[in-house]
């Protein structure tokens, strides 16, 4: 699977994206912990991260195989 990342995200990870094998658990937030674990960096960012599969947002668990393509947005903030 590929995770694409920006912002502080892509910063956090030294990349605009990683590729992971998808996760046994077959979930957005297993491939979460996956990201995490190749990209410790990524850790204290993930839990406010939007998490996109090709043009919708989705939830956690959400279903993702090895040809899935996962962004990941970082919070917006601003007024």
């Amino acid at each position: 699977m590929r995770i694409e990342l920006y912002g502080v995200l892509s910063e956090a990870a030294g990349s605009t994206h990683l590729d992971l094998p998808a996760p046994a658990e077959g979930t957005v937030a297993a491939a979460l912990e996956v990201a995490a674990h190749a990209s410790p960096g990524l850790a204290p960012h993930l839990p406010r991260a939007a998490v996109a599969i090709g043009d919708q947002l989705v939830p956690r668990q959400a279903p993702v195989d090895d040809s899935s393509e996962i962004v990941l947005l970082p919070p917006v903030s601003g007024g």
